[in-house]
């Protein structure tokens, strides 16, 4: 039976055979409400300390597993993009290389720095476009063959894909 609430505002539950006293919580509950808190937090304006109450630091220690959450590569749906725009950016000491056809992500990988077989990996689940646009060297060198495969993959083809680079020669 209900026997109250604690200073925390949560229900207090009595037994009626021995007397003895309990809360409950569950668990999805709560880490619903931690994800939404660091959610909130991450794309919004508000800092640490707004967002948890406090001083940040219960924000930092509820919500830490959220950093861990791994997000699903979007399904490869074959489709050929006139265009995408790839670029590497870095997180929390990790690179994460992000390939986009200029409404969507299509596909990232995460290495510990950019490298022809980081960029190798995630062009082989990306048919070749019609033009990639990079902010790389423009002599980097080309991710897909003349034939369409891109080296090291097993067989992936389709068109060959000019690099277009925001540093000039």
């Amino acid at each position: 039976m209900r026997n109250g609430k604690t200073s925390a505002g949560r229900t207090r539950w009595r037994c009626k055979a021995c007397g003895s006293s309990a809360t409950q919580f569950r668990t999805d509950v709560t880490r619903r409400a931690q994800l939404n808190a660091f959610l909130g937090w991450l794309l919004d304006k508000d800092s640490q300390k707004d967002a948890g109450g406090g001083t940040g630091r219960s924000l930092r220690f509820s919500t830490g597993w959220c950093w861990h959450i791994e997000a699903p590569q979007p399904d490869p749906t074959g489709e050929v993009h006139r265009q995408i725009i790839v670029d590497g950016t870095y997180v929390n000491g990790w690179c994460v290389l992000i390939a986009h056809n200029g409404t969507h992500i299509i596909g990232w990988q995460w290495c510990d720095k950019e490298s022809k077989a980081a960029w190798v990996a995630l062009f082989k689940r990306i048919p070749a476009p019609d033009v990639v646009v990079t902010d790389g060297p423009p002599d980097s060198e080309q991710p897909w063959t003349s034939s369409g495969e891109v080296p090291g993959s097993s067989g992936v083809t389709s068109t060959s894909a000019p690099l277009l680079s925001a540093t000039p020669p």
